[in-house]
C-alpha cells in the first residue's frame, strides 16, 4: 500500500534542480507555453466559457499546491510567474473589454512571463544533468529517475533552443 508523501519528501524526490526528469517535464511544459503564447500573440481574444473557468481553478489549484511543496527559490518563481500568466489570460479572456486598449502590452507580457519560465526550467534542467550526486538519498534513489549519461539531457536543451529559434524566424511578429 501507498503512503502519502510529506512536503519534505515530496521535495526531495520531485526536485526539477535535484531530479532531471522533473526538470525536463517542466522543459516540455514551458516550451509548449511559450509557443502558444507566441502564435496567440496576434490573434483576437477568445470568449471563455464556465468549463474553461473550471480548468483554470483546478490548475490554479495544483500549481497553490507546487508552491507549498517546493521550497527552492526557483521552483517558487516558476509556479509564481506561470501562475500570474494564467490568472492574466483567464481575466484577459473573460473581459476583454477592461485590458482592451492594452491587448498587445497584455499578450506580450504573457509571452514575456513563458520565456522567463521556460529560461528559468532550462537552468534548471543544466544544474541537475551537471550534478547527477546531488539527489534523492539511497532509499529514496530507487524511485526517482537519475540520469546515467549527460547527453539525453543535452540534446533535449539543444533541440529546445533550435526549435525556438525556428519558431522565432519562421514566425515574424505581424505589424
Amino acid at each position: 500500500m501507498r503512503r502519502n508523501l510529506s512536503a519534505q519528501e515530496f521535495h526531495a524526490l520531485y526536485c526539477p534542480v535535484k531530479n532531471a526528469k522533473s526538470a525536463l517535464f517542466l522543459v516540455a511544459c514551458f516550451s509548449v507555453t511559450a509557443f502558444v503564447d507566441w502564435k496567440g500573440l496576434h490573434k483576437a481574444p477568445e470568449h471563455l466559457d464556465l468549463v474553461s473557468l473550471s480548468f483554470a481553478i483546478i490548475v490554479l489549484a495544483m500549481l497553490a499546491k507546487s508552491l507549498v511543496n517546493f521550497t527552492c527559490f526557483r521552483e517558487r518563481l516558476v509556479f509564481a510567474l506561470f501562475t500570474i500568466s494564467l490568472v492574466t489570460g483567464e481575466v484577459y479572456g473573460f473581459f476583454p473589454a477592461i485590458v482592451g486598449p492594452h491587448a498587445y502590452v497584455v499578450k506580450f507580457g504573457q509571452l514575456a512571463l513563458s520565456l522567463l519560465c521556460l529560461l528559468v526550467s532550462l537552468t534548471m534542467l543544466v544544474q541537475s544533468a551537471r550534478s547527477p550526486n546531488v539527489g534523492p538519498s539511497n532509499a529514496e534513489a530507487s524511485i526517482a529517475w537519475q540520469p546515467k549519461q549527460n547527453l539525453p539531457i543535452l540534446l533535449v536543451v539543444i533541440l529546445t533552443v533550435l526549435v525556438l529559434g525556428a519558431m522565432l524566424y519562421f514566425l515574424p511578429f505581424r505589424q
